[in-house]
C-alpha cells in the first residue's frame, strides 16, 4: 500500500535516503578491471586467509564477496564476516540486510512473534486461523458465533480439544458417540471403572505458528515524502511444506527460522532494489543443498 503526505520540514528525527552516498576508500575502493590492483587484493587476501576471518577459503571466494561488497557499496572487511561463497554463489546474512534496509530509511516491526494460530468452526466446518474467510467472525463460544451469523457472516468459535487417560488428543469433531466427557482426572477414572471410555477438556491445541512483519519505506521524490509499506509472514506449516525440518538445525531453531523467513520476504519485497536480488545465506544453503550450521541462526532476532 502506498500513500503520499507532504514532509514535516521541522521533523528530523527521520532520516530520508535513497542511498549510500560516503565515498569508497580502503580494498572496496579497487578496480576489479585493473590486474595491478587484482594483484594487490590477492596478496592482501592470502595473509587475511591465514587468520581464518570470515572463514575466506581461498583467493577465488574472497574476491567474489569483495565484488558483491563493492556492488552494494559496503565495507569488505565487515563483508568478509556477513557475506558467504556457497558453491560459487553469494549469499548475505540477515545482519547485512538489516543493514542495508535501515541504510535506506526503512523500518520494521514484528506484529507476530511465533504466534499459535488454531482451529476455528462454525459447528460444521474446521478453519484454520491462518486461512480464515473474510465473512468469518471470531467468537469466543458456539452461542456467541449463532448469535453473530447473518446472510453474509459466519460466527466461529474455537475448536474444542479432549484427551483421553492415555493422553490421546481428540478434536470434538474426533470424539465418537461412545465417550463420555470427564470434568477431571478423578472423574474420568471413576467413569473408566464402570467400563466406559472417558474424554477431558483440555486448552486449545495450536496447529500452527506464524511471524508477521511490517515494514515501512521513506522517500523523498520531487519535494513531497511518500511512503510505502508492506506486510510479510511466514508459519510453521509453511517450512513443513518446504520441508525446511528435514535439517536438524531448523529444528532446534524453530522460532528464529519461521522469523528470519518472515523478514527475509517482506525485506525482499519493500527493497528489492537496494537488495538487487541477493538471496539470503540459509536460504541459498536450502537451494544449494549446503550444510546449515548453529551459527546461521546465533543473533538472528526479532
Amino acid at each position: 500500500m502506498d500513500k503520499q503526505k507532504e514532509p514535516n520540514s521541522g521533523d528530523s528525527s527521520r532520516a530520508l535516503t535513497t542511498g549510500h552516498n560516503e565515498p569508497y576508500n580502503g580494498l572496496t575502493a579497487i578496480n576489479l578491471f585493473d590486474e595491478k590492483q587484482i594483484a594487490n587484493a590477492e596478496i592482501f587476501l592470502k595473509r587475511f586467509m591465514g587468520s581464518e576471518k570470515g572463514g575466506i577459503k581461498s583467493i577465488a571466494d574472497g574476491l567474489a564477496i569483495l565484488a558483491r561488497a563493492q556492488d552494494l557499496q559496503l565495507p569488505f572487511t565487515t563483508c568478509i564476516e556477513h557475506i558467504h561463497v556457497i558453491n560459487g554463489k553469494t549469499g548475505i546474512d540477515v545482519h547485512i540486510i538489516k543493514s542495508l534496509l535501515s541504510r535506506a530509511g526503512i523500518v520494521w516491526k514484528c506484529t507476530k512473534d511465533y504466534v499459535p494460530q488454531y482451529q476455528y468452526t462454525d459447528g460444521n466446518t474446521i478453519y484454520l486461523e491462518t486461512q480464515l474467510p473474510q465473512y468469518c467472525v471470531k467468537c469466543r463460544t458456539p452461542k456467541e458465533a449463532i448469535e453473530a451469523t447473518t446472510d453474509d457472516v459466519v460466527g466461529i468459535y474455537p475448536v474444542q480439544w479432549y484427551t483421553d487417560l492415555k493422553g490421546n488428543i481428540y478434536n470434538e469433531f474426533e470424539v465418537s458417540d461412545k465417550c463420555v466427557k470427564a470434568i477431571n482426572r478423578q472423574h474420568a477414572l471413576k467413569i473408566s471403572s464402570e467400563g466406559k471410555f472417558p474424554i477431558i477438556r483440555i486448552p486449545a491445541q495450536p496447529v500452527d505458528f506464524v511471524t508477521e512483519y511490517e515494514f515501512t519505506r521513506y522517500y523523498m521524490i520531487n519535494g513531497k515524502e511518500r511512503i510505502v509499506t508492506a506486510t510479510s509472514h511466514y508459519s510453521f506449516s509453511e517450512a513443513q511444506t518446504a520441508e525446511l525440518f528435514k535439517k536438524d538445525t531448523y529444528i532446534k531453531y524453530a522460532r528464529i527460522m519461521i522469523g528470519h523467513r518472515a523478514f527475509i520476504f517482506g525485506a525482499r519485497d519493500i527493497a528489492n532494489d537496494i537488495l538487487m536480488g541477493c538471496m539470503e545465506t540459509t536460504e541459498l544453503k536450502v537451494v544449494e543443498n549446503a550444510p546449515i550450521s548453529d551459527i546461521d541462526f546465533v543473533d538472528v532476532s526479532c
